[in-house]
């Protein structure tokens, strides 16, 4: 296998950088569904529970994601 100095798989450091991204990513879904809770509470409309649905949606896909993630790497 590739190493860095020391020792160091790439492979290795590759995978949990990419890990850390999606963790990353996970955040941000989070962010984005309180964004969108506040937002609704704010402002009412035609379009509010189709908003819910793709944020909860989003977040849950960006979950699937990590836990596929851990699974394959």
């Amino acid at each position: 296998m590739a190493d860095l100095i020391g020792g160091i798989n790439v492979w290795g450091v590759v995978k949990i950088l990419a890990l850390f991204g999606l963790g990353i990513y996970g955040v941000f879904a989070l962010v984005v569904v309180r964004q969108v809770m506040l937002m609704v509470t704010t402002l009412d409309g035609s379009l509010t529970p189709v908003l819910r649905v793709v944020a909860w949606l989003h977040l849950a896909a960006a979950i699937a994601l990590f836990v596929f993630a851990v699974v394959l790497l």
